[in-house]
This record gives C-alpha cells, sequence and structure tokens, in this order.
C-alpha cells in the first residue's frame, strides 16, 4: 500500500523538492500551493500525513494545522517553516503538530520523520 501524504507550500521548488524526494521513498504525494486548496483536497479524499509550511498568503499554516486536525485528530502533521518562531512553534505542537522543522530542509531527517511517523519506525541504518 502507498501511502499518501499531503504538502502545502506556496513555493514551487518546495513542492516539487517534496514530489522528487518523498515520491523516490515511493510515497504517494500530493501537493497545493494554498491552505483553502489543501482543507479542499483534505475534504476530498484521505491522507495519512501532511507537510504543512507555516507561512503562506492567503492562511497561516498553524491555521491550517488546527483545521486538519479538527478533520481527522490521528493523522501526523509537520510543521515547516523559513522564519520558524518559538511561538509558532509552540502553538503548533499545543495543536499536536508530530514536528516542526526549519528550512533549509535536513533531508535525511524529513524522510526519517515521515517514515516514523507513518509506520512507527525509522528506516534501518537512519538516525536523527
Amino acid at each position: 500500500m502507498t501511502h499518501k501524504i499531503l504538502v502545502v507550500d506556496d513555493e514551487e521548488n518546495m513542492l516539487a523538492l517534496f514530489r522528487r524526494v518523498l515520491g523516490k521513498e515511493g510515497y504517494h504525494i500530493e501537493c497545493v500551493d494554498s491552505g483553502q486548496g489543501a482543507l479542499k483536497l483534505a475534504t476530498e479524499r484521505p491522507f495519512e500525513l501532511a507537510i504543512v509550511d507555516v507561512s503562506m498568503p492567503d492562511m497561516d499554516g498553524i491555521e491550517v494545522l488546527a483545521k486538519l486536525k479538527g478533520m481527522d485528530r490521528e493523522m501526523p502533521v509537520i510543521m515547516i517553516s523559513a522564519f520558524p518562531s518559538w511561538e509558532k512553534e509552540q502553538a503548533a505542537k499545543s495543536l499536536g503538530c508530530a514536528d516542526y522543522l526549519p528550512k533549509p530542509l535536513d533531508m535525511k531527517r524529513l524522510k526519517t520523520l515521515v517514515r516514523k511517523e507513518l509506520t512507527g519506525s525509522a528506516p534501518t541504518g537512519v538516525t536523527e
């Protein structure tokens, strides 16, 4: 079974990076460039994990996180940010995000985290 991941980021180059990196890991990746688009897609079909940028023009990523968790409390949501702040991280964690990662992303760490959230274990030979 292929795991379905929703990626939300307003930067096309980041969406392309996720498609390439996580696609090579065998995941089915669906990308959207807005919070509204993410919420619409999440109501149309289920996802097993979401990766959400904190800063987007149409809707704050923390609001997207809250609404995604309102739809499915069990779905892990990983938050990413080019401008990480303690306040945003605390807000995200209080809403139940799985992790909060700064950009530029450490792809090895991201792949480990995604695998752990989806399967409950890290890939063999990989540590955080």
